[in-house]
């Protein structure tokens, strides 16, 4: 099976929910469990997308062979004695859910830092087949970074992230870097040379778990035009600048010249998760 690399970098902050409320989060997004990391649900990326070019007319008719038969109406068509019956088609592509490789933080110095880690880099060096090499995961505390984050105090040099200083053990590694920030077209990304810090495992944690932006929203009576009765609640969500990869599998071999794979090679602007009306969630979407 052929596996291709499909890179989300968002835009403007993301809300894929997880429907129940945790702690003092209202509104939580959805997270793996064991690194805590943000993700996008393998169905949403599949949902929205099917949405996406089902609304072009170039790509309409291609939507089906990707993403299969799911509308009851679309799907019957009269049999020999006239009947009605259910035809199913299933897609030729299974949807991988979207995995966090880079995450921005706050820095004292640069504004902000594209943070990563060895576990988020292994994870696309699997995804995407790549052959460079992975490097030594720093110690806690310490960190590989650009020239942009680095604070210089005489022989020490450190890095600030959010309220943690982390001292510098060397330079972010250039193969990475030039990888990284050639991924897409976007100009924060290609930007972004100088901004790369490499954190421990548990440290990137950290900062995916716990920087993530929490915004406080009032629900409006309609009848009033005024804030409602307990109407307080607040909403989590993944800030800009922050790059995703999934993986898209042709589970059957894919007809060359789909239109549908053909403009995903092209970079989209495209709306993912919740809150869509109010700014929420445009990403950068590009398939390798």
């Amino acid at each position: 099976m052929t596996q291709h690399p499909l890179y989300l970098f968002t835009r403007t902050p993301l809300h894929v929910g997880s429907g129940d409320s945790m702690g003092a989060i209202d509104q939580p997004i959805q997270r793996e469990r064991h690194t805590r990391h943000p993700i996008i649900p393998g169905s949403s990326i599949k949902g929205v997308l099917r949405d996406h070019f089902d609304r072009n007319p170039e790509t309409k008719a291609s939507v089906i062979e990707l993403f299969g038969r799911g509308d009851e109406e679309d799907k019957k068509e009269p049999s020999n004695g006239g009947d009605k019956k259910p035809k199913f088609e299933a897609g030729k592509i299974s949807f991988g859910e979207a995995q966090l490789i880079l995450f921005p933080v706050r820095s004292a110095k640069g504004s902000f830092a594209l943070a990563t880690s060895v576990l988020s880099l292994s994870r696309l060096k699997r995804d995407a087949k790549l052959t460079l090499t992975l490097p030594a995961e720093p110690a806690d505390n310490q960190c590989l970074a650009g020239e942009k984050l680095v604070i210089t105090r005489g022989s020490e040099k450190g890095v600030v992230l959010e309220e943690y200083r982390f001292a510098v053990d060397g330079a972010f590694p250039a193969e990475w870097e030039t990888h990284l920030s050639s991924l897409l077209d976007d100009a924060v990304l290609q930007g972004a040379r100088g901004r790369f810090v490499l954190l421990s495992d548990g440290d990137f944690s950290h900062y995916a778990e716990n920087a993530c932006q929490v915004s406080q929203h009032v629900r409006i009576n309609d009848e009033t035009g005024t804030a409602a009765d307990g109407g307080l609640f607040n909403e989590e969500t993944v800030p800009s600048e922050a790059l995703f990869v999934s993986a898209l599998t042709e589970v059957r071999q894919i007809k060359n010249g789909n239109p549908v794979f053909d403009q995903l090679r092209q970079e989209q602007l495209i709306q993912f998760g919740g809150k869509g009306t109010t700014g929420l969630g445009f990403c950068t979407v590009k398939l390798a």
